[in-house]
């Protein structure tokens, strides 16, 4: 039996694989967008398969006990308990065998720009699972989620539409504030953060009034309703019937997370001539959504 000599300049350096751990953990804060809105969950093994956790279908209620009294109310009889899978994200690159004898007749380090590529990958799978889920695996995601309140836009003033590009400033902006009541009404939650598209974010650019040149972003602003405004692709054609949509959410931890059991983690690597693999992997749950009425979607814009 012929046993196969592997050569040493097909093998990554060391060096070379701390270059590349280096640039996967540079992402771009637009490829970050699931992250910058959502607390991570990070307390989940790396080997589970599933995770469970209670959703709360609507707000407890206390009492006041008068004395002798024993009918506690139980705030457990307002939880279901709901299980996710754990879903693996992977992506890998390949360098050539002559990349690598280059780098080392060089002595400088291979070009590692192609982990750019896995990285930003990666991150947008975690960003469309965590914005608008995965159909296949049937993981919902935010804008599908079970529980979460929707809201049809009405009609402009002149009854022919329901879409931005056909209101005006001050129309978008009552849009805008219904469902944020929607959310400010639930007891214990406030909105927070306001989610659109970039062909919508782009409308909130119209004048407010007739009566002032403030655009209906700078009054949204002004009346400091939220923390975060961010557009977010993942939203496109998410409403009823493939329309337009925002989402108008309390963002705080208590209603949703996004479960991350492993962040992105380089595996060995691979050699077969020519090439070598460098694999990457992400475990992830997606959003754990713990109470979905804090979350409005708006159809129609």
């Amino acid at each position: 039996m012929t046993i196969q000599a592997y050569r040493g300049d097909a093998l990554i350096r060391p060096q070379d694989l701390n270059a590349i751990d280096k640039r996967i953990y540079e992402p771009h804060a637009s490829e970050l967008k699931a992250r910058s809105i959502f607390a991570l969950k990070t307390d989940i093994p790396v080997g589970a398969e599933t995770y469970s956790y209670d959703v709360m279908t609507r707000s407890g209620v206390a009492k006041i006990l008068a004395p002798g009294a024993t009918d506690v109310p139980l705030v457990d009889a307002d939880l279901e308990r709901h299980t996710v899978n754990v879903y693996s994200i992977a992506a890998a690159f390949n360098i050539s065998v002559q990349e690598v004898r280059q780098a080392q007749m060089s002595g400088k380090g291979i070009d590692v720009t192609k982990a750019d590529t896995v990285r930003k990958a990666i991150a947008e799978k975690e960003n469309q699972i965590a914005f608008s889920g995965e159909a296949k695996y049937k993981i919902k995601g935010l804008t599908d989620a079970v529980g979460i309140q929707v809201y049809a836009t009405p009609n402009n003033e002149a009854g022919t539409s329901t879409k931005w590009k056909d209101k005006s400033g001050k129309e978008i902006v009552a849009d805008i504030r219904k469902a944020k009541n929607m959310i400010n009404k639930l007891n214990g939650h406030e909105a927070d953060t306001l989610l659109l598209t970039p062909d919508s974010f782009e409308e909130l650019e119209k004048t407010f009034n007739e009566f002032t040149q403030q655009s209906v972003l700078e009054y949204i602003k002004s009346q400091n309703w939220f923390k975060r405004i961010e557009t977010v692709n993942d939203l496109a054609k998410k409403g009823l019937a493939g329309s337009e949509c925002f989402v108008v959410l309390d963002s705080s931890p208590s209603v949703v997370e996004l479960g991350i059991p492993m962040d992105v983690t380089r595996h060995p690597q691979e050699y077969a001539f020519p090439n070598t693999k460098v694999p990457f992997e992400e475990r992830t749950t997606g959003l754990i959504i713990r109470y979905p009425m804090a979350i409005c979607r708006a159809d129609g814009i």
